[in-house]
């Protein structure tokens, strides 16, 4: 039966090739307190959420498209389909390509798109090769909304409605800018905000390495 939760999913990987928490952390360039979190995540309530980057290094780390481990983490909408097996096959070989490889087919793939909002996706795609999300900011989950918006309040230390206005153009959230994310995005990210100023939520409880 394969494995739902990310924890689940990433020790069982682990298991399959014999890594332990230190050489997966050493692998992925992260600390063994992040992958300990990591295998704690959807069995483990006190498990913090692992930003884009962390996800997107273990991937790597552990020869795996990062998109299911997205899934898994709740940022990206599960798939409805199982894919065919020529479309894995695809997938596999695809991720195994250098950037500029994966530039030229994904340049041919926006081009035989007949879906408009398949073609923008690949294009962000093409534009940002190294945002392991770009092109997905229109499906981005709740969860990872919520990380955006607990991240401004702690790095800003807001508690007035107004220091939403203090967000600098440059400030880099996971593995975005403020100013590329979408208009509407952004609006969602400081409506939450406003949400939990109201709350009077306490940007000091934030762990920091919850933010890593």
């Amino acid at each position: 039966m394969a494995t739902t939760t990310l924890g689940g999913f990433i020790a069982e990987q682990m298991r399959r090739q014999q890594m332990n928490n230190s050489n997966l952390a050493e692998a992925a360039g992260i600390s063994e307190g992040a992958v300990r979190n990591l295998l704690k995540h959807g069995l483990d309530r006190s498990a913090k959420d692992p930003d884009a980057r962390t996800l997107r290094r273990v991937a790597e780390a552990l020869d795996l498209n990062p998109l299911y481990l997205y899934r898994l983490a709740g940022y990206l909408p599960p798939e409805p389909d199982a894919k065919s097996v020529r479309a894995e096959f695809v997938g596999d070989v695809f991720d195994r390509l250098t950037t500029e490889k994966q530039v030229a087919v994904l340049g041919v793939l926006e081009v035989m798109a007949s879906d408009v909002q398949v073609s923008k996706t690949v294009q962000a795609i093409r534009d940002d090769t190294n945002n392991p999300l770009a092109g997905f900011d229109t499906v981005l989950s709740p969860r990872l909304l919520r990380m955006m918006a607990n991240t401004l309040i702690a790095d800003y230390q807001m508690s007035e409605p107004t220091d939403i206005d203090r967000i600098a153009p440059d400030k880099q959230l996971l593995n975005y800018r403020w100013d590329t994310l979408p208009q509407g995005t952004q609006e969602r990210i400081k409506a939450l905000i406003r949400r939990k100023i109201s709350l009077d939520y306490d940007p000091t409880m934030v762990d920091p390495e919850w933010r890593e």
